[in-house]
């Protein structure tokens, strides 16, 4: 496997001084799985890796209020499971290719959840991304079309730097946007859940 200016014999004896950049290889899941960790955050697009901007203390304001009030119901109900920033296999892309993401929330029903072992390779029934500034078309539009692909349920998209909050449901294999009633935001996935969304929009603000 090509590693760039480092190879793993390299990085071991030197790690500081030797960095190997993982993006721009062309790789499978497994593949992907086996890289030493170098400190980046990165995906695999369509079986290419590619760096990720690391998360701003705004943009993790944001995903902390949804963990929180997402977990706090699923765990109250005993409805699953709530992970955040966690490899996800979503099968291939549309040019047959491994895709493998790692959204800032994903949630699995109960009878679900019980097929995951370490790695996470069955569709989340939500998935939740998090807007930043250098993600925005990824996380609109390539991200939108995989996750409708890949059949997730929800995807809530969240943007603090426009503060928009948008829903989208899967219906007929299809995303719609779903209407939001006031500050609430009630799933159809997962189950009696009404999201609050003053909290969100208030860590909007939070930081100047």
């Amino acid at each position: 496997m090509n590693l760039g200016k480092c190879d793993m014999s390299v990085l071991a004896r030197n790690p500081k001084t030797c960095k190997p950049g993982y993006a721009g290889l062309r790789l499978t899941a497994e593949e992907y799985f086996s890289l030493r960790d170098d400190g980046q955050r990165y995906e695999l697009i369509d079986g290419v890796v590619v760096m990720s901007p690391s998360p701003t203390p705004r943009h993790q304001l944001v995903a902390i209020e949804v963990v929180k009030q997402l977990s706090r119901h699923v765990d109250d109900q005993d409805l699953g499971l709530v992970l955040y920033e966690t490899d996800v296999v979503f099968g291939m892309g549309a040019d047959g290719r491994d895709l493998v993401y790692r959204p800032e929330v994903v949630f699995f029903r109960k009878e679900r959840a019980g097929t995951i072992t370490d790695r996470i390779r069955i569709v989340p029934d939500v998935v939740v991304e998090v807007v930043s500034p250098d993600s925005r078309s990824l996380d609109a539009e390539t991200k939108y079309n995989d996750y409708e692909r890949a059949g997730v349920g929800e995807y809530w998209l969240i943007d603090p730097i426009e503060e928009q909050t948008k829903f989208y449901r899967l219906i007929g294999g299809r995303y719609v946007e779903a209407p939001i009633g006031g500050p609430v935001y009630e799933s159809n996935v997962v189950s009696g859940l009404k999201l609050n969304l003053t909290p969100i929009r208030a860590a909007f603000r939070r930081l100047g």
